[in-house]
């Protein structure tokens, strides 16, 4: 009995012993291999957007270094996208990129203390519309990061003797519709934490955003010119014959009116219908959106001025055709600034 009682105790010290031995090697792989590593640097910046934890996401992402390196690539983008830069003008924006560099990191900066903080870029309120938070939108988008998407990321090479890994971050940039691979540097601190440096090909991604953003704004361009000029031949045909019935009767006469709101009844505004349709079918490059909502505008005023000119026809009020010419006039303002745009945007697209 005495025996068989030893023999347990030897088997539980030893069952101890061996318990022991896994714990401490359980934490000494934790804490001296597994805490420095880049996946674990991973893991701790994705449980800090998690957990809106901003002290812990500063730990493992060198912010300083990471959003200087995009400033740089930023306004290397915008000085080599304009191709029609003279030598002058060249130096003038080398000359004064540490002021625009200064002003991209501060805006870079807010956002992504705004994302970590929230994981969202800017407040859903009317108060995220202020000047600053603009601001930094509006770099955001021309940067293309709002539109993106990621679908996947992992350490694809670890360089032991240089202390850096290269992360792989595969992405959807909605904008475009088109895939880009982000390649992101870790680099080793002496303490043995993993931090995010740098994105090693952000310059390639503004190269790729820049050519497709052309693209899609070509298309865009090409499609609604082909209707513009189909609009402006039935236009100018369909309102020739409104003003030869003007000028060839009284338009005091009963007759003159109704031949009037007929044309503009089954032809005019049928056509300013179907225009407006046409282009709301197409979508727009963000760049172009202010050109298409200035043409659907200025389909609306013209539907309302014919809308109004058919009522003064019948019930010859003063009011009815002040607002109809009031309509006319908007729309006449709103086309001259939709030629200038237009005219703009085909010269940008010729550089």
């Amino acid at each position: 009995m005495r025996i068989s009682f030893n023999n347990f105790r030897v088997k539980t010290i030893i069952a101890s012993i061996i318990m022991a031995i896994i714990v401490c090697s359980t934490l000494y792989w934790y804490f001296g291999y597994h805490i420095k590593t880049p996946e674990y640097a991973l893991k701790m910046i994705s449980e800090s957007i998690n957990k809106h934890d901003l002290a812990e996401f500063n730990k493992y992402v060198d912010r300083k270094e990471l959003l200087s390196g995009m400033a740089d690539d930023i306004i290397a983008d915008i000085i080599q996208s304009d191709q029609q830069t003279t030598d002058n003008t060249a130096f003038a924006l080398q000359e004064y990129s540490s002021i625009f560099k200064t002003a991209f990191l501060k805006n870079l900066d807010t956002a992504l203390t705004k994302f970590v903080s929230s994981e969202k870029w800017s407040d859903d309120t009317a108060s995220s519309a202020d000047e600053d938070t603009a601001s930094y939108m509006s770099l955001l988008e021309n940067a293309g990061l709002i539109d993106l998407s990621v679908n996947d990321y992992k350490i694809i090479s670890v360089d032991k003797s240089a202390k850096t890994a290269t992360l792989a971050v595969d992405t959807t940039q909605n904008e475009i519709a088109k895939t880009f691979t982000f390649k992101i540097i870790l680099l080793q601190q002496d303490n043995g934490r993993w931090m995010v440096t740098k994105i090693e090909n952000y310059s390639e991604f503004l190269s790729m955003l820049s050519t497709e953003r052309k693209k899609y704004m070509l298309s865009y361009v090409e499609k609604t010119d082909a209707l513009m000029n189909e609009h402006k031949k039935t236009f100018n045909n369909i309102d020739s014959q409104l003003q030869e019935i003007i000028s060839s009767g009284n338009i005091g006469s009963n007759s003159v009116r109704d031949d009037l709101k007929k044309i503009m009844n089954d032809n005019m505004l049928p056509h300013w219908h179907m225009l407006k349709e046409a282009l709301a079918a197409i979508n727009p490059p963000k760049s172009a959106e202010t050109l298409q909502r200035l043409r659907l505008q200025i389909c609306d005023y013209y539907i309302a001025y014919y809308e109004n000119y058919i009522k003064w026809l019948d019930d010859k009020n003063i009011k009815s055709l002040r607002d109809a010419n009031d309509s006319l006039k908007r729309a006449k303002i709103l086309e001259t600034n939709e030629n200038n745009l237009t005219n703009i945007i085909k010269r940008d697209l010729s550089k």
